[in-house]
């Protein structure tokens, strides 16, 4: 009887047992962190049970389970994940890291601090948030990713620099773009010199509080860079590449057909009084051989990007080293246009006496070259797009013309050969060459429990060579160089700085003192020389020779150098992490200004309040709740060097005896002493929550910032030998509200979901100009976008903004029999425009603002989804109410180019809308070309996935991640142009402020797809 017992509860309980073992299988996997680097030491537990395991050196794991089990991972200092055991044998499993979104690190100026304690508005960007796709430079990372911070293409072409703007325009006459500082290393621009694939993070200041710090250089904002550094743990060896192909979108314009340009042309003719261009014979002939360019066509071509970045990334408890070596290679939409960069970096720190003491050194070098359109940056008539829009439809390629019989040329071309722009592309020689040298050092020791002294200091060099060549053969007549021309300049640029900061960190009881004060020196020197010849023997050494030119051009050559000294202090006091105070102080000394104006104060403060660290506050809704407001003022030295000194250039209309010419100087600019800096004056006031244990974060803001003190011209007595001098006068203010939302949930399946969303509005407005009495504006830009084109089409006036479009509101045509009070002399289809001040006459008094080049809304809207080894992001961004004067449009009615030409008026056509004859002076700038160009754009969406751990171990490494990029596919708009984003704005210089909002023959916007793998050992 008891042996039959036990044998009854041995078939229950082995008949249940050995069921489940039979499920049981192996499980294995790699532990890492968002970097990818292995976590050692981490446990793998059964949920519910007691079993576990711990990963070794390299993060591997091995255990067993089954089928429904759910593996708990947990490594102190990351959350804890929850896998549920399905079909899979083999995993990756990514840990992140558990610091609170409060208790997060914000790099901010000299300094740190945790993003609770933060009184001021900083945007930061992290890698994982950064914009996926080709990119050249920082900008492309961060592009639509901060409210508040406006970035821009003003060119596609390859290599081409980004509009950046943070709350608007603070300057006329200064560079407006904010200012630079990698790892500590403070620079004004970075022409592409950062290999994005090195950045870790951005953190972006816009109020005093962050921002004043940098004194003269932080009114127009603060752009943090952070590269990456070597780890504690295992070396790692990544590398990065990608291909990509481009197109863009040359359909946005409707060129006229050639038999329909050549009967125009002839309506033309004859209201001209002139006998036709085209016979009968040869418009039919024209239609039966199918002469019909597209120059657009020919001129571009699908493009393409290639990158190749490696990465060694490693350290152990005190010695940390990044490396990193990379190309990247870019050729253009349109044909011979180009970019390179070559890149290499080294990042190391060394902790010496129980770390007590660290230093470190970053330095990159970097060389780029580029073959660029145009001859001159800065005119207009020299951009080889603009032949585009000029040349006839009718006009064949060189090949298709010599192909044409001889009797065809005459019939149709008569005495003379048809122009082609394609010869611009095709034996244009434009070339330059970048060599760039960043080397920074540091030095931090603990002098004392809490005090901590670091001095710093650092180099970049930049050399720069523009090659340009036209060779003796060309038709081209170009502003900066003639045929059989050549001409080479030279730029050395040297930038020093060291700073010695003395740092205090203490905590007693409820009270939290951060205190850091230092003095930093800074000195610059930029020498420029350019040289060129023409009537070369032959053309085959172009620029190589310029001593085989019998013609010398004029040379030229300047050196400018200058310092700035500065002292600086901050203090975060901190009550009960309740009640925050930041004090901010600097004093700079410029070598810019005069004796009496050299030296600026520039204070700032601000104040925080964490409601929710209040005992009055309790709920399970609202996790984090802040207020905080600051004040204060920065200044602007962007600005040339020796302002306030009378120069003088060298000429040649000198004269001694009332006839002969010599060469002299004459007076080019009368000094004012008494210039200052413009200063900026800052206020802040924000609202932050977060809900849901912060899983849902939003921060609303409002600022404004009034600028003074402005440099601008002001005119004097013709008897000074000059017609304006350099002073300051006028205010300029923006002001505006930023929305900031953030939303990051991980459901039970595995699936996350993280949005983002920010929106900015901002209105820019010039208060006053104080020029001369009873004068409240100036002219803004003008353009020479043709030689019977011209004229201002912006304008600096009070009560309006920056970058205001400013012309005529045009009416139509005069028709048949009509007349024009305001316009007596008018004729049949010359152009009427509106008596705005009601003199009955039509003059400049009649103009008015007709639209704005700069937006005054922007948004961006990403939303990720990953879920298992599949990763999608979708990234959309949005302009609103901004507008574009479309040149592009101009020429092609002029030229009778594009489709628009048909809209002329002409006796046989008596309902066209637009002039018989060509616009006079500036009257070309009317709201008849005005657009809008607001848009919303899909300007990034991305698929990536990760091969498992069964896979990796057979290949042997611990990374494969393949992805596909798309860039710019998408972008609903009601703009006519190649683009609503790109247009003819420089990126310095007065244009870069005033002149916003002119679409000529820019380069246009490109898709692209992108296929990316990313393998790491």
């Amino acid at each position: 009887m008891k042996k039959t017992l036990f044998k009854i509860i041995c078939v229950l309980i082995f008949g249940v047992v050995i069921p489940v073992q039979a499920q049981e299988k192996n499980i294995k996997g790699t532990l890492v962190d968002t970097d990818g680097a292995p976590l050692p030491g981490a446990t793998i537990t059964i949920k519910g049970t007691s079993k576990g395991v711990v990963s070794d050196f390299d993060g591997n794991f091995s255990t067993t389970a089954s089928p429904g089990n759910v593996l708990v991972f947990s490594f102190l200092g990351y959350s804890t994940k929850e896998v549920k055991i399905n079909t899979e044998t083999n995993l990756r499993v990514v840990l992140e890291s558990e610091v609170s979104q409060l208790d997060e690190t914000v790099i901010i100026g000299y300094g740190s601090v945790r993003k609770e304690d933060l009184t001021g508005s900083v945007a930061v960007i992290d890698e994982k948030n950064f914009n996926q796709g080709p990119s050249v430079g920082v900008e492309n990372l961060i592009q639509g990713r901060a409210s508040g911070v406006q970035i821009s293409t003003t060119s596609s072409e390859p290599g081409a620099d980004m509009l950046v703007r943070i709350r608007g325009n603070n300057s006329v006459n200064s560079n407006n773009n904010p200012l630079y500082v990698v790892d500590g290393f403070p620079m004004e621009s970075l022409s592409n010199s950062i290999n994005p694939a090195d950045i870790s993070s951005v953190s972006i200041l816009k109020d005093a509080s962050a921002t004043a710090i940098y004194g003269t250089r932080g009114a127009n904002g603060v752009v943090i860079i952070t590269t990456k550094r070597g780890k504690k743990g295992q070396s790692s060896i990544t590398y990065t590449g990608s291909f990509s192909i481009q197109n863009a979108n040359i359909d946005a314009y409707d060129f006229i057909d050639s038999a329909d340009y050549a009967t125009l042309q002839n309506q033309i003719d004859i209201s001209n009084g002139i006998a036709p261009s085209y016979t009968d014979e040869a418009i039919a002939r024209i239609d039966e051989l199918g002469l019909q360019t597209n120059w657009l066509d020919e001129a571009f071509r699908t493009g393409y990007t290639s990158e190749h970045q490696l990465a060694v990334r490693g350290g152990n408890d005190d010695t940390k080293m990044f490396f990193s070596a990379g190309v990247y290679s870019w050729d253009g939409v349109v044909k011979n246009t180009s970019f390179d960069r070559y890149n290499i970096r080294l990042n190391a720190d060394q902790d010496l006496l129980d770390d007590r003491i660290k230093v470190g050194v970053n330095t990159s070098l970097s060389a780029t070259e580029s073959d660029f359109l145009g001859f001159s940056a800065s005119s207009l008539q020299d951009n080889i797009l603009r032949g585009i829009f000029q040349t006839s439809p009718l006009n064949p390629t060189y090949d298709v013309y010599d192909a044409l019989s001889t009797e065809d040329k005459a019939l149709i071309f008569g005495n003379s050969s048809p122009t082609d722009p394609l010869e611009t592309l095709e034996i244009m020689d434009n070339n330059g060459t970048n060599y760039f040298v960043l080397a920074n050092a540091f030095l931090e020791a603990k002098i004392f429990n809490d005090f901590t002294f670091k001095t710093q200091g650092g180099a970049r060099i930049v050399n720069q060579k523009i090659s340009q060549f036209l060779p003796s053969y060309s038709s081209l007549v170009a502003s900066s160089l003639d045929p059989g021309s050549a001409r080479q300049s030279h730029l050395l640029y040297k930038y020093y700085t060291y700073s010695n900061l003395l740092s205090y960190d203490k905590s007693i009881g409820k009270h939290s003192i951060n205190a850091v004060a230092g003095y930093t020196h800074e000195w610059s020197s930029e020498e420029y020389f350019s040289a060129g010849s023409s009537d070369f023997t032959t053309d085959a050494l172009g620029y190589y020779s310029l001593q085989s030119g019998a013609t010398i051009l004029t040379p030229s050559s300047y050196i400018a150098e200058s310092e700035l000294a500065s002292y600086l202090a901050r203090v975060n006091y901190i009550f009960d992490e309740r009640y925050l105070l930041t004090l901010t102080y600097r004093r700079d000394g410029s070598s810019k200004f005069g004796d009496g104006n050299k030296w600026g104060d520039f204070p700032a403060a601000a104040l925080a309040w964490n409601v929710h660290n209040e005992d009055f506050f309790k709920s399970d809704l609202i996790s984090q709740l802040k207020l905080r407001t600051s004040i204060g003022i920065t200044g602007n030295d962007r600005f040339g060097v020796g302002l306030g000194q009378s120069t003088f250039s060298p000429s040649a209309s000198v004269t001694t005896d009332g006839t002969t010419l010599a060469i002299g100087t004459i007076s080019s600019r009368v000094g004012n002493e008494d210039l200052q800096w413009e200063e900026t004056k800052k206020f802040d006031l924000a609202l932050e929550m977060g809900l849901f244990n912060n899983a849902l974060t939003m921060e609303l803001g409002y600022y404004k910032n009034n600028t003074t003190n402005l440099l601008l011209d002001k005119t004097i007595a013709p008897s000074n030998g000059i017609e304006s001098i350099l002073t300051n006068a006028g205010e300029v203010e923006n002001r505006g509200y930023e929305i900031g939302l953030n939303y990051n949930k991980t459901f039970n399946s595995g699936f996350n979901w993280t949005t983002n969303l920010n929106f900015s509005q901002n209105e820019n407005e010039v208060i006053n100009l104080e020029l001369i009495e009873g004068t409240d504006f100036l002219p803004g830009e003008e353009a020479r976008i043709d030689g019977n084109v011209s004229g201002s089409y912006s304008v600096l006036k009070e009560g309006l903004p920056i970058g205001t479009i400013y012309g005529y509101r045009y009416l139509g045509i005069l028709k048949d029999g009509e007349t024009s009070a305001t316009q007596p002399t008018a004729v049949a289809g010359d152009p009427l425009f509106e008596d705005l001040n009601g003199d009955g006459q039509i003059t400049g008094e009649d103009k008015e603002s007709i639209g704005n080049g700069y937006a005054k809304y922007n948004l961006g809207f990403n939303n990720t989804f990953s879920y298992k080894n599949i990763t999608l992001s979708v990234f959309l961004t949005g302009v609103f109410d901004v507008d574009k004067l479309n040149g592009n449009n101009v020429i092609g009615y002029q030229y009778n180019t594009l489709e628009i030409a048909k809209e002329r008026w002409t006796p046989s056509n008596t309902e066209g809308t637009l002039p018989q004859d060509l616009w006079q002076g500036d009257q070309w700038v009317n709201d008849y070309f005005v657009e809008d160009a607001s848009y919303v754009r899909l300007q990034n969406v991305s698929l990536s996935y990760d091969f498992s751990r069964d896979v990796l171990d057979k290949i042997g490494i611990s990374t494969l991640q393949l992805s596909l990029i798309g860039t710019n596919l998408a972008t609903w708009n009601n703009y006519s142009g190649f683009d609503p984003e790109v247009n003819s704005t420089r990126t310095s210089g007065t244009n870069l402020n005033t002149g916003a909002g002119l679409d000529a023959y820019s380069y246009p916007y490109q898709k692209s797809f992108t296929l990316g793998v990313k393998v790491g050992i």
